[in-house]
């Protein structure tokens, strides 16, 4: 059966997941910002249980109970080293003057947020902002003691203690972390499902902790930010710095972060460990801000204050402040007469009072340290070569730290240890990067960078690369002479010796040679195959290959990542063989395949972005279905069966079909794709949608008749195009280039380059592969030249970027631009979330939904629209304004105009309209869920298709672009309706990313189970039903929700008023009638009702009542001209003409009257206008105008004061003033216009 990315990562556990029943790979593109629920890390976070003990004062200090005797009749137990004690690593011994400018320490202690951080995002408008809510804990001073736990801290694991959290309801609170961790959140569900969630936390008296393993190699730091079920960054990003290898618990108050728990303030612990354990007439001499309550506890010099306690990090005082300037201490050894009294000759002097409650001395360090591992504050924790003459240093910490100080103490030297000397160094304070200059140029050395007692090697890095080696030659392998003569060539410039190992084209397990390749200077490997190659051969097409490629001594093979076609793929075997790690090359001409007189589509109507009416599909799903298979010709699931069905998307009259991934994914049996999946079932089935990849330009075989046939798959899929095309359609494809199904698949071409990079130079990863670095110049080759050969060859007319906010935003429009070169109407639109990583410690601006105001190259999705309208992860199924759940009416009026609350969006363009894609739960199985109402019920059945009906509505009647998921016009489910899985199962045999659905009443559905991420289903849950898309006897609820769907696409397609030009344009011309707070309207309804103006002066009023209840909408001013015009859309029935007697419609005296769970559209025509009336408002409508426009602003400044992005990064300031701006503007009528570039 088919395995998964992370299956051998052992994350699946069994673990309350909110009815997310397990994480595999599957959807690359579970949307970050799509509101998943949080969902358990499986296997890296793991709850423990601590318990504290009690605290008192002592003396005017407050001490601890201890077990330990008094000092004057026994000695404390011997210890050799501290972890005797502390459980610390090796002590690292640091010299330095004791003043307080040279104190050495761990900064920052008060940790900051990333510069830029978000700050605490606030909660949805529509509900109550949650406190912070502090942990009950003893009113006393809190120490180390009081932490002690009953269980163990296991190896390689991170305590997290936090003595706050920021809501009291934890199961909406998640613990998201990154870098040096076993197992990224990021790889278990997306953004915010892959936090762990704060119900699983014990606690001890500080407050809530969990446990973070580490990664097997050395971890330097473990990243963290806690977020809540909507997908708020509470508390931004947060970093702690593993400055030992046994630093295995950290405290965080608020944004401060400790390496040991924190006293109260007002007191400040000093520790003193000694190696030789004797702390027998040891004592402390205070001075400075000591209170007074501690300086009377000393006598007559040299009689100090006795280290009486014991705990963790050796001896201790507490020592209450009187201030927080300057405390001056000694050691005292009261044995010792005259000056030897003194441990240390030179006085302590610590002035950071209040950043820290702990220091720590150790035997006679004259260090006052300020983490309890002893280890110097500024370390070097990763090195890379950049270019032949520098060499870029990663430290904890730059601050305070001079050129002269650093030169004294770096060193860099060869493989034979031979040094190397450094002409300059340049620090970056922000960055905590120093680039080093030297002679870095002997081509076979590996440089060592060494700081203190640490050492790094200084991998060539892509930087390096790129500078001697970027190539702009040719790729892959090009035909010539009809086969007769093939060139190939592959970059690898680390490679010592790369091989072409040629397979049989009749059998691609039977090797019939093996051939050197000439290096290039740019490190390009070439060989041309010819009849000259001694293979015999005289037209090489249809031949496969792989490229062996030798590097150190290791030997690999690589796909050719240039491949246009490849042999059939089977990943069953992936582990059997190294010649079955990933596909095989195969020699083909594109150029020579298929229809050749394919050209680029001629839609109808199609001028700009916002004319678009985006339809996804899968291409197995869509003939499927078992029920057609007499109808058809070809393969079910191929390229071929889907032409078949074509007309069908002609009828509905869509501009665009955007297909799920047909780029060669990994984890798939091409070989079985004929076979049906008929039975129920959710995991480990030949089914994937693609976002997996392991090549970028060849089709996948699972969607061609003949998988063995590496020109078959391209000859069909021309096909497809083509026949699309010639129904007046476009293709979009979905393209995954963000991440690879495997990191292999990229380093074994070319180590430490094609991927983002760490600190450390090594690979980012996502999903259980390499996050493909764009801002590298070989990596945007591949990108744009995927782009380009696609447009190119095979005259698709969009793409669709799986999460394009993890790519940078050059790398995106280059490809635009490459793009539109070639189809001057191509339209592209991706996954804006917020999710970019990049190359550690190097920030670019992203292709994500903050972009959107600097672009209208590339459109985003809007969550906020879909969101607001039928709720999302991790709120799914929660009522919004189609199930029920009155919302802010401005809010919804401003995503109607495209212009979202959560980023700004300064052309409609740039904004993708949509309820539903594959991700998720359909929005007929997420009505379901949200209203609690059983669809096996007719009368259910029939509310949920009128809620269906109202949400098509306001997709295809808003600004922006529209979208729609394949059969979401006729209310597809994927609920799971096997005999077995009536009413609620056994936990062990609940099915894999369903969820369990119930009535109001709480007993489940009679199938309760509906499939929510169904990229592992087989074809029964799959499949597009077409008996309900067509069949209007036995489907009559069904079909009358396409029928409606296919009447509003009519709609919207007969004229530009729901597709207007720029925001400028829409703020002018679309217009709300349902101001809050008047004639009955709540600032929170379930009603909305606007009006919009078409270029030939058609003005279009949509009405629609989500409301159960009927509702009326009066009408005043210039809006009682729309009681002239004429309904053309009804509770069941739309389109262009106008209904004699429109269904749940009644047209008053003064208003609409609307039954419940209705909407309505009138027209009013240019000619039927009353100039009197609309040419110039009235006073009235004057005073409702200036009213919207308040309330516009208003609520622009209100929802950006509160709320940022769902990010892990920046301040979204500029945004907030931006859109208050934008409002001001609105309410001027679009007096402001701008020049955009399309």
């Amino acid at each position: 059966m088919m395995k998964r990315l992370r299956e051998n990562q052992a994350l699946f556990e069994e673990r309350q997941l909110f009815g997310i029943r397990k994480l595999k790979l599957g959807v690359a593109s579970v949307a970050i910002a799509t509101a998943f629920s949080l969902g358990t890390v499986s296997g890296q976070i793991t709850a423990a249980a601590e318990s504290l003990t009690s605290v008192e004062p002592i003396d005017g200090a407050v001490m601890v109970k201890s077990e330990a005797a008094d000092h004057d009749s026994k000695e404390l137990p011997e210890a050799t080293d501290i972890s005797d004690i502390a459980g610390i690593s090796d002590v690292t011994k640091v010299s330095a003057a004791v003043n307080a400018d040279t104190v050495k320490e761990v900064q920052p202690v008060a940790v900051p947020l990333v510069e830029d951080q978000a700050q605490a995002e606030a909660t949805d408008q529509s509900q109550p902002s949650s406190s912070i809510v502090p942990v009950t804990t003893d009113s006393s001073l809190e120490t180390p003691e009081a932490t002690s736990s009953e269980e163990p801290i296991a190896e390689q694991t991170l305590r997290l203690h936090f003595k706050t959290l920021p809501a009291q309801d934890l199961s909406s609170l998640g613990l998201w972390v990154w870098d040096d961790v076993e197992t990224p959140s990021d790889q278990l569900g997306g953004w915010p499902t892959g936090a762990t969630n704060f119900s699983l936390a014990k606690t001890d008296d500080y407050g809530y902790y969990m446990d973070v393993k580490l990664s097997a190699e050395q971890a330097h730091k473990v990243s963290f930010l806690i977020n809540n079920t909507k997908g708020d960054n509470i508390t931004g990003d947060r970093t702690v710095e593993l400055i030992s290898p046994k630093v295995n618990e950290v405290w965080i108050d608020g944004q401060e972060l400790s390496y040991y728990p924190p006293l109260a303030q007002g007191y400040i612990r000093i520790n003193y460990y000694r190696s030789d354990g004797h702390y027998d007439n040891k004592s402390l001499w205070l001075w400075g801000s000591a209170d007074a309550s501690m300086t009377s506890q000393q006598g007559a010099w040299p009689d100090g204050i006795d280290f009486k306690q014991v705990g963790r990090y050796g001896a201790y005082i507490d020592v209450k402040l009187a201030d927080f300037n300057e405390l001056g201490f000694l050691l005292l050894d009261e044995r010792q007469t005259g000056d030897a009294v003194k441990i240390q000759p030179n006085d302590y002097i610590f002035k950071d009072l209040k950043n820290h409650t702990q220091i720590f001395l150790k035997d006679e360090d004259p260090t006052i340290y300020t983490n309890p591992y002893f280890v110097n504050h500024v370390r070097l924790i990763g090195a890379k070569q950049v270019s032949p003459s520098s060499i870029e240093a990663s430290f904890t910490t730059l601050a305070d730290v001079d050129k002269e100080s650093l030169l004294k103490e770096l060193k860099i030297s060869t493989d034979s240890k031979e040094a190397v000397a450094i002409t300059d160094i340049t620090l970056d304070e922000k960055t905590h990067k120093a680039v080093i200059t030297g002679d870095f140029s002997q081509a076979v050395a590996t440089y060592t960078v060494t700081f203190h007692h640490e050492s790094f090697q200084a991998r060539p890095n892509w930087q390096y690369k790129d500078s001697l080696y970027a190539y702009d030659g040719e790729l892959g392998a090009r035909v010539r002479e009809a086969g007769a003569k093939v060139d190939l060539t592959i970059w690898s410039p680390s490679a010592d010796k790369v091989s072409l190992v040629l397979y049989d084209k009749a059998d691609q397990t039977k090797v019939i040679g093996n051939l050197a390749l000439a290096k290039g200077d740019k490190g390009e490997w070439s060989i041309t195959l010819s009849a000259d190659s001694g293979l015999g051969i005289s037209d090489y097409r249809g031949y496969f290959y792989h490229y062996e490629i030798t590097r150190n001594g290791k030997s690999v093979l690589v796909l050719d990542p240039y491949a246009k076609s490849l042999a059939a793929w089977n990943s069953e075997l992936a582990k059997t063989d190294p010649s079955y790690k990933v596909a095989k090359a195969a020699i083909v001409d594109p150029a020579a395949i298929g229809d050749k007189e394919l050209a680029f589509a001629d839609i109808k109507g199609f001028h700009k972005r916002e004319d678009a009416i985006i339809y996804e599909a899968h291409v197995r799903d869509f003939t499927s279905d078992q029920a057609i298979a007499n109808d058809l010709k070809a393969q079910f699931g191929t390229f071929a069966a889907f032409v078949e069905k074509l007309d069908y998307l002609k009828e509905l009259g869509i501009t665009h079909v955007q297909l799920l991934p047909v780029m060669s994914y990994y984890f798939v049996n091409e070989l079985a794709n004929k076979e049906r999946m008929l039975t129920y079932s959710s995991s480990d089935n030949n089914y994937n949608w693609g976002y997996d990849p392991q090549s970028y330009f060849a089709l996948t075989g699972m969607y061609s008749t003949d998988p063995t046939d590496p020109a078959k798959r391209i000859e069909e899929f021309k096909q497809l195009v083509n026949e699309i095309h010639k129904r007046g359609m476009g293709v979009i494809l979905d393209v995954v280039y963000n991440h690879t199904a495997n990191v292999d698949i990229f380093e074994d071409l070319e180590p430490n380059y094609y991927h983002f990079m760490n600190a450390d130079g090594t690979a980012r990863t996502s999903f259980g592969g390499g996050r493909l670095g764009t801002t590298h110049y070989m990596s945007r080759r591949v990108l744009v030249d995927s782009i380009t050969y696609l447009v190119d060859e095979y005259k698709v007319d969009g793409f669709r970027f799986d999460m394009m906010g993890d790519h940078d935003a050059a790398a995106i429009e280059k490809a635009f631009l490459a793009a539109k070169a070639l189809n001057p109407n191509i339209i592209m639109l991706g996954e804006g979330w917020v999710t970019y990583q990049g190359d550690e410690h190097m920030p670019e601006q992203p292709a994500d939904q903050s972009w959107m105001s600097q672009t209208d190259t590339v459109a985003s999705f809007s969550d906020d629209f879909r969101n607001q309208l039928k709720s999302g992860f991790p709120n799914e199924g929660s009522p919004a304004f189609i199930t029920g759940g009155a919302r802010d009416i401005m809010t919804i009026f401003h995503n109607i105009k495209a212009q979202p609350t959560n980023f700004l969006a300064d052309d409609p363009g740039d904004v993708i309209q949509y309820i539903a894609a594959h991700d998720n739960l359909t929005l007929f199985d997420i009505i379901a869920q949200s209203i609690k109402k059983d669809p096996s019920v007719a009368a259910n059945a029939a509310e949920i298709h009128r809620r269906l009906r109202l949400g098509n509505l306001l997709v295809l009647t808003s600004q922006g672009t529209p979208f729609l998921h394949a059969g979401q016009e006729y209310g597809r489910t994927k609920q799971f309706k096997d005999e077995a899985y009536k009413g609620k199962v056994a936990d062990d045999k609940v099915p894999n990313k369903s969820h369990l659905l119930v009535n109001e009443d709480g007993t489940p559905f009679e199938y309760p189970y509906f499939i929510h991420d169904s990229y592992d289903s087989t074809d029964a849950i799959n499949h597009f039903d077409w008996a309900k898309a067509t069949d209007t006897e036995r489907y009559p609820e069904s079909t009358t929700s396409q029928a409606f769907t296919k009447g509003l696409i009519a709609l919207r397609r007969s004229t530009d008023a729901f597709r207007l030009a720029s925001k400028a344009e829409i703020d002018q011309k679309v217009k709300l009638i349902t101001v809050p707070n008047e004639h009955g309207i709540k600032a929170q309804d379930l009603v909305i009702a606007y009006q919009t103006t078409a270029s030939n002066g058609d003005v279009y009023a949509v009405f629609v009542n989500a409301d159960s209840n009927d509702r009326t909408i009066r009408l005043t001013g210039e809006f009682q001209a729309l009681l002239a015009g004429e309904v053309i859309v009804d509770a069941k029935q739309a389109g262009t003409e106008a209904l004699a007697s429109p269904e749940g419609v009644v047209l008053t005296k003064d208003g609409v009257k609307l039954s419940g769970l209705t909407a309505t559209i009138i027209r009013l025509r240019a000619s039927q206008s009353d100039k009197g009336t609309l040419g110039a408002m009235t006073d009235q409508a004057a005073h409702h105008q200036e009213k919207l426009v308040a309330a516009q602003t208003a609520g622009e400044v209100s929802q950006f004061s509160s709320k940022t992005l769902p990010k892990t990064g920046t301040s979204q300031l500029d945004s907030l003033l931006a859109l208050a701006g934008s409002g001001i503007l609105a309410g001027l009528g679009g007096l402001v216009s701008k020049s955009k570039r399309r």
